[in-house]
């Protein structure tokens, strides 16, 4: 179960605060707490001991120690190193004013921690532990718009392909090699093969997932339904999965008015809900595990 703090990205809390949230200690730039199952780190540009980086999307966070070599035991490094497999939750706060802490938002590990070299806290050089970290709860604007486009591009590009009765294939849910990530206004996203989405439609008789009864209408030049393909779990958040999101078992035929509520509209946790439960065993087929709790905050930070 996802802990609930309460906070939204950007805003700004004081350490006390921060402390009482989390129940955590009230000093340095690790703090684990027991209690939430969390582990709260601090980028703090105001002191210049540690060279924290924001690189590609990706924070290169420096771990603890201010005196000589960095090690992994007897510290929360090595809770860090870990917390892709030891269920412990990351959260990112940075400090650009003292004595106020922004959240940033959950971060995971991107890539493998390594070693480098900084100098401590007596200018002498040693050896520090690199943790690349990727937030996982906020994406950027230039990001969003970005899978927007791809999405917008995707349903243009359904009215020129020939459409398929349900019978033309044979369904079979099974994982999915991730395609490599194209570019759109430089920014990184992962492709839509639009026979997949196509087959999704088909495979749903061109009626809408959410209730068949939903009115819709017949495309201009094929003699089929018009809905659109919606992917439950965004391509935006595919670095989170080691296998492909653009499969059949997550993406849903929707009229209109629902994918446009899954998007905008108010009271769209309900219709979210629905389709989660109605896909979650195909999910788990396609090799893609998501808790409901973490896909309502990708949403809600879509």
């Amino acid at each position: 179960m996802k802990f609930k703090h309460g906070l939204k990205i950007g805003q700004k809390i004081t350490n006390q605060e921060l402390c009482d949230k989390f129940k955590c200690g009230n000093m340095g730039g690790m703090r684990r707490s027991k209690t939430t199952g969390t582990l709260v780190i601090i980028s703090d540009y105001t002191k210049p001991l540690y060279a924290d980086k924001w690189i590609g999307g990706i924070l290169y966070y420096t771990g603890m120690g201010k005196k000589g070599n960095q090690v992994l035991e007897g510290n929360q490094n090595k809770t860090l190193y870990e917390s892709n497999i030891n269920g412990v939750e990351i959260h990112l706060f940075e400090v650009r004013k003292a004595r106020e802490y922004t959240y940033c938002g959950e971060v995971k590990l991107a890539e493998e921690p390594y070693m480098d070299e900084q100098l401590d806290d007596d200018g002498i050089m040693r050896k520090v532990w690199i943790f690349p970290l990727i937030n996982i709860t906020a994406l950027g604007k230039k990001k969003r718009k970005a899978n927007l486009i791809a999405d917008e591009e995707l349903k243009e590009s359904l009215n020129e392909l020939p459409f398929l009765k349900t019978l033309d294939f044979t369904r079979i849910i099974k994982p999915k090699k991730k395609s490599n990530p194209i570019m759109i206004n430089n920014e990184t996203i992962y492709p839509r093969d639009h026979e997949t989405s196509l087959r999704a439609l088909a495979y749903a008789n061109y009626l809408c997932e959410v209730d068949t009864a939903h009115p819709t209408f017949i495309r201009r030049n094929k003699e089929v339904n018009y809905t659109e393909p919606h992917h439950l779990i965004p391509l935006a958040y595919s670095s989170e999965f080691s296998s492909s999101l653009d499969v059949e078992a997550n993406i849903v035929s929707l009229c209109s008015n629902c994918h446009n509520l899954l998007h905008y509209g108010r009271g769209y946790e309900v219709l979210l809900e629905q389709l989660y439960n109605e896909r979650k065993d195909e999910l788990k087929q396609a090799n893609i595990f998501v808790p409901f709790d973490r896909l309502l905050e990708m949403y809600e930070a879509l």
